[in-house]
């Protein structure tokens, strides 16, 4: 399968040299810098909505990109976020319940979620991301590149199995302006299956030419949930965002704020496919986050940002059967930090950056005995350059270094001292990218990357038989093809091939010393288990492919895609817990006042702990019009097909009591909005 995707680039490559050089002659000669108002594939906003000087500018070369619209948004009419993350290109989502209630992955690993500028922790990620309103939310999008060096640090909190946390990145903006109309307002409402009810309002205005900015906006969501699942929510969300700028100093402020109750819904048994008797309830999960921005244009080169942001979830859980829903509460607290210091140095052809990162991380988890902390330092460096205006060449280097400052991992220290990782302080991890971009003709662009990255071992490591294991280390390779054929057909493909040497993993726990005394946890004194880590290769491969386009007067738009992906152990078996292919669909049209959007998504089979999940296909449905004076309706249905599938195993198939969670089916509901 590998040399075939690469054969088939190599060929697109080879057809399209012919046309290089003459057309490259040309360009020259006129040096026109028409090229850079070209519309990226796979981006749906204008290449000028990211300052080069904002951490989360991508160099040309970047081509896995695929962002949503607050308009597209509202025309696929999403449950909650895990819909965009499911239907996107190159992801997948494990819906699991109990604590941490969804998981995101990208390319077959970890992928980090970007808040309003703020880097959430993996755990608070997966905590909080279903209580974002979709409809506070602006823009959404999904970078699968794993290169991005500057956004978020190259280790994860907590752990020590895990590598490189940053696969690629969802970076979701919440609104921070209302409509184009004269009070710049909208109000909203819905019904939908099982009570499910929804209102908001949100408010955007600007004064001085737009030099100060401000939006506020409210919702309140319920629902039911469907009988017996144990699968309710209720949550209140408030959001404000701010700005000023002028000649001399750009600042903006966001402060999001949600308090929720969620029942976590009931796993069905994978042998008798009863619903287990076990459930849980978070009441409250409080969230608050917050970040300002402030950058200071030197001159028409030199751009300094400076940016802050804090974010806390806490929230108590109850444990209890479905017929004795008597239990004692649990509190448990996560909360981040960030600073991140930026100076660039941008000209006609070159743009240099240099950064600096700093996030630290708290949890504590319910009925732990202590609390867990750490702290990740790192610093960057980037650099792009445009050869020429259709040749693009960029390069990056990232440094980190992280310090346990309490309650890390568990140890054994000469096979019978337990001890904590407390005060520890890692080896450095880095990565090291290159990038070229070249636009061969003004319809076929061709992009190349590469990384290296190491992650280091931590000392602190148990590991069979008292191994000391190599350093993680990952090369990866991308190859993006896009054609702008005309506004018909534009097609782009991201090939990509990761190779891991010496990843992490679990081999086994333990629960006595070599002296055959039972292991005791050094802070509560209770018997416990310790890890023990062994270290393996891996192979990931696949392709996203996309098609799209707008014919018939621009009245009829279509996007296909597709994401295929394997994952291939040490052994040669392949890996779990990722479909093999995944395929999407997106048909809209509209005319007047009117507007219809149809998705359709099918995710292929795949294995979850030897239980097969996936293997499902949803179609979903809008249909909406403008009445009058800025009321529109809306009719939606969400996985019309009634597909109750599961996207994971929550647990090995002997114990039961895990089993999976069901989709709820199909869904059906109606919206109204009024914009002033």
């Amino acid at each position: 399968m590998m040399s075939r995707i690469w054969n088939l680039v190599l060929l697109i490559f080879l057809l399209q040299c012919f046309s290089l050089n003459a057309w490259g002659q040309e360009a020259e000669k006129k040096e026109t810098t028409e090229l850079e108002s070209m519309t990226v594939i796979g981006e749906t906003v204008a290449p000028e909505a990211v300052e080069v000087s904002s951490r989360f500018y991508l160099p040309e070369s970047v081509e896995a990109v695929q962002t949503l619209t607050r308009e597209d948004i509202e025309a696929i009419q999403p449950r909650d976020v895990t819909d965009l993350i499911e239907y996107s290109l190159g992801m997948n989502m494990w819906k699991q319940g109990a604590r941490i209630h969804t998981f995101s992955f990208s390319r077959g690993d970890a992928v980090s979620v970007i808040l309003n500028g703020v880097y959430l922790t993996s755990n608070e990620a997966r905590r909080m991301i279903s209580d974002i309103p979709v409809e506070m939310i602006d823009s959404i999008k999904f970078v699968r590149d794993a290169s991005v060096i500057t956004i978020g640090p190259l280790m994860s909190f907590g752990t020590a199995e895990e590598g490189s946390p940053n696969q690629g990145f969802i970076i979701i903006e919440t609104r921070k302006k209302g409509p184009d109309t004269k009070y710049g307002t909208q109000i909203r409402a819905s019904y939908a299956s099982y009570d499910t009810f929804k209102a908001s309002a949100v408010t955007g205005h600007s004064w001085q030419d737009d030099r100060f900015t401000f939006s506020a906006g409210y919702q309140r969501t319920h629902s039911q949930g469907r009988d017996d699942w144990n699968n309710g929510y209720t949550g209140d969300t408030l959001l404000f965002n701010g700005g000023f700028n002028n000649d001399v100093l750009l600042a903006n402020f966001s402060l999001y704020y949600n308090t929720a109750a969620r029942e976590i819904q009931r796993h069905e048994s994978i042998y008798t496919g009863e619903l287990n008797e076990n459930v849980w309830e978070y009441d409250p999960i409080d969230t608050l986050l917050m970040s300002i921005n402030l950058t200071r244009p030197w001159n028409e080169h030199h751009t300094t940002s400076l940016t802050y942001g804090w974010n806390r979830t806490e929230c108590t859980g109850y444990r209890y059967t479905i017929d004795d829903k008597s239990a004692t509460g649990n509190y448990a607290k996560d909360r981040s930090s960030e600073w991140n210091l930026t100076h660039s140095i941008a000209t006609d052809r070159n743009t240099f950056k240099i950064g600096t990162q700093m996030v630290s991380w708290f949890q504590f988890i319910e009925r732990a005995p202590s609390p867990r902390e750490e702290e990740i330092y790192g610093a960057y460096i980037t650099d792009a350059y445009k050869i020429k205006e259709w040749w693009f060449i960029d390069g990056a280097l990232r440094v980190d270094k992280k310090k346990i400052v309490h309650g890390g991992d568990t140890y054994l220290s000469n096979g019978t001292q337990v001890k904590l990782s407390d005060g520890e302080w890692t080896d450095e991890a880095f990565v090291a990218s290159l990038g070229n971009a070249w636009q061969i003709n003004p319809i076929w662009k061709l992009t190349a990357r590469y990384s290296f990255n190491v992650t280091p071992t931590p000392d602190v490591l148990t590991t069979v038989d008292d191994a000391e294991l190599p350093d993680e280390q990952r090369h990866r390779y991308e190859v993006g093809v896009a054609a702008d054929f005309n506004k018909v057909i534009q097609v782009s493909a991201t090939p990509f091939y990761y190779n891991i040497k010496n990843a992490k993993v679990s081999a086994d726990t333990i629960s006595t010393d070599s002296n055959g005394d039972p292991i005791l946890d050094p802070v509560s004194g209770d018997p416990t288990d310790i890890t023990v880590y062994d270290s393996q290769d891996r192979e990931l491969y696949g392709f996203e492919l996309s098609i799209k386009g707008r014919f018939y007067k621009d009245i009829l738009g279509y996007e296909l895609g597709w994401t295929h992906f394997v994952d291939t152990e040490e052994d040669g078996n392949n890996g779990t817990e990722n479909p093999e292919n995944k395929f999407s669909g997106r048909l809209n049209w509209h005319y007047g006042d009117w507007r219809s959007d149809l998705t359709i998504l099918h995710v292929g089979p795949y294995s979850s702990y030897g239980y097969t999940v996936g293997d499902f296909t949803t179609v979903n449905l809008s249909v909406s019009r403008t009445i009058f004076n800025g009321v529109k309706v809306t009719l939606f249905g969400k996985n019309i097909t009634d597909d109750e599938y599961a996207t994971n195993n929550k647990g090995y198939p002997t114990f039961a009591q895990w089993g999976c969670l069901r989709d709820v089916g199909a869904t059906y509901g109606i919206e109204v909005s009024y914009s002033f």
